[in-house]
């Protein structure tokens, strides 16, 4: 999709030229991929994790007008446990991609993998 710099982060260009006045171009990272299919994705990852519906329901910006739900609430101790789940399951994708190959030509993944990489290799004294 081409992309007019300005707003920042970019505004589609559209209508006849829209290639040549672009300035820059997203390509989609997979075919089909749409942000509402991440959003399915990261409410299957978050049940993955047992993490409780309220907490689902706040982060997906649900309301549910059950009985149930009036007396629930999202506590500290959920959100711990939500944040930890969702940093395994990074690492583990970010060492999945470091095993493939330690750069990349994107440079917000190049920093990754090299912040990774040189963490991996620190040696942590005995204890």
């Amino acid at each position: 999709m081409p992309l007019l710099g300005e707003p920042w982060p970019g505004v589609p260009a559209r209508g006849r030229g829209a290639s040549e006045r672009a300035d820059a171009c997203w390509l989609p990272i997979a075919k089909g991929l749409t942000p509402h299919g991440l959003r399915h994705t990261h409410r299957t990852a978050m049940e993955d994790l047992g993490t409780e519906k309220v907490l689902m329901d706040e982060r997906m910006g649900h309301i549910d007008g059950s009985i149930s739900a009036r007396y629930a609430h999202v506590t500290p101790g959920m959100r711990k446990r939500l944040i930890l789940g969702l940093t395994e399951q990074w690492e583990t994708a970010l060492d999945a991609r470091l095993a493939m190959s330690t750069t990349s030509p994107v440079r917000v993944l190049g920093d990754l993998l090299r912040a990774r990489s040189e963490s991996c290799m620190t040696v942590k004294p005995y204890q």
